[in-house]
């Protein structure tokens, strides 16, 4: 069965894209469809493939990726043109929430980021992406990650960047938290996660960052334009937040949830806004120290407890610390309208759900959109964070699905030891439509 290499040595008169593609095999295609395109035979050229909108639609139809369209469409104009043409007349990916890709190191050069495909089991070797390699992402939120640098006063400063586009990075107004000398090797853990509202090249005046921060992290928050940060009150030792139904809502360590309208509040130093209690008084048992929120696919609430396990009785440097499990609860709303929350109710299952947990913002999608993801599973990396790193390390291992029907743990992608963290990223799509 003839190949079709798109981006390659065969097509004189393409313009040759920085992103190299792979190769699409027509084995795939039903031989009804090969029919009309054995004759005649056609020039490999951009011009020639612009005139062949069949043969380039079934070749999109057998690319499962999203980042395989946009890769596509790189190649010069008139491809661009054929993918955007393809979106819209089959809207195969309009209004579905795209899986995440994990950003790793590559494994031949600890200095280079890569990313795996979840449900091709692939690693995308030739995308190159501009990430500050050496530096650990403390978010993940509509394609754009969160670095941290520092300035000469020892305060931390959070850094935007998109690593699929050209957009320029976004530095923001250095965080009101002065990082310790003896620490200050360890000041990128001083920003626990950062999250935005939306994609600011989307909306560049329009947006809010939100980040934990500090070594008992507290909440803040600023909006695009804005020279400073907004720190709500009471505040302290948060472990996740999200943007829910237009609210900010804030994970305790404990357990609670708070929420805060981000939108509304004016930024006054002197008169902090509020943020509004939730829940009731450590509303879990047993104490689970890590834990997620997230918005299901069904608009629900979703509050995950992640469980850990010592080997040898004992944090080993960072070596001794296993996720042994996962417990899913739904927050039900006594009146929405005011967001207060009655009760939660455990979730034995998620049906055809996949979640997607870690230093990202976390994300729900229905697994059978995309094959090779599993349903009813919670995908997880490495996101743990010691509040003592020279004692417990900071090695990144800790990463697999979990199944809610069996219990089990199997690996989605191993990384070696000595190596940056990988964190899950969702490539931008808004382009192709």
């Amino acid at each position: 069965m003839t190949e079709v290499g798109y981006g390659s040595n065969q097509s004189r008169g393409a313009t040759r894209s920085a992103i190299p593609l792979r190769r699409c095999s027509l084995s795939k295609v039903p031989e009804r469809s090969l029919i009309s395109l054995r004759t005649p035979v056609v020039s490999f050229s951009c011009g020639g493939w612009a005139s062949l909108p069949v043969l380039v639609f079934l070749i999109l139809d057998n690319l499962l990726e999203p980042i395989d369209h946009v890769c596509f469409a790189a190649v010069c104009k008139q491809w661009r043109s054929m993918s955007k043409l393809y979106n819209q007349a089959t809207q195969r990916w309009r209004n579905k929430q795209l899986p995440p890709m994990l950003l790793i190191p590559n494994q031949d050069n600890d200095h280079r980021r890569v990313v795996y495909s979840i449900s091709e089991g692939r690693v995308y070797s030739n995308i190159r992406l501009q990430v500050p390699f050496s530096r650990r992402c403390c978010g993940s939120s509509h394609g754009w990650l969160a670095t941290v640098d520092t300035t000469e006063q020892g305060c931390p400063v959070v850094v935007l960047r998109n690593p699929f586009t050209k957009a320029k990075p976004i530095f923001l107004p250095p965080l009101d938290i002065l990082i310790a000398k003896y620490e200050t090797s360890y000041h990128e853990h001083y920003v626990r996660k950062v999250i935005l509202s939306v994609d600011p090249t989307m909306n560049p005046e329009n947006y809010v960052v939100v980040a934990l921060c500090g070594r008992w992290p507290m909440l803040a928050f600023i909006k695009a334009g804005q020279n400073t940060w907004t720190y709500p009150s009471p505040n302290g030792n948060f472990g996740d937040v999200i943007f829910y139904k237009s609210n900010v809502y804030a994970l305790e360590a404990m357990g609670d949830i708070e929420s805060l309208d981000v939108f509304s509040s004016d930024s006054n130093p002197s008169q902090p806004p509020q943020l509004k209690p939730r829940t009731h008084f450590r509303p879990f048992e047993p104490y689970c120290f890590h834990a997620y929120l997230m918005e299901s696919i069904k608009g629900d609430l979703l509050h995950i407890l992640r469980f850990y396990a010592l080997i040898d009785g004992r944090f080993n440097y960072g070596a001794g610390r296993r996720t042994t499990h996962f417990m899913i609860y739904k927050w039900v709303f006594d009146n929405e309208d005011e967001g207060s929350i009655g009760h939660n109710v455990e979730v034995k299952s998620i049906g055809d759900e996949a979640l997607f947990v870690g230093d990202n913002h976390s994300i729900s999608i229905l697994a059978s959109n995309f094959p090779g993801c599993q349903p009813n599973s919670i995908y997880y990396s490495d996101d743990y964070i010691s509040n003592y790193p020279s004692l417990e390390g900071d090695e990144p291992y800790d990463m697999g699905i979990f199944n809610l029907e069996d219990g089990t743990i199997t690996q989605h992608y191993s990384l070696h030891s000595n190596s940056q963290r990988a964190i899950w990223v969702v490539p931008p799509f808004n382009g192709l439509f």
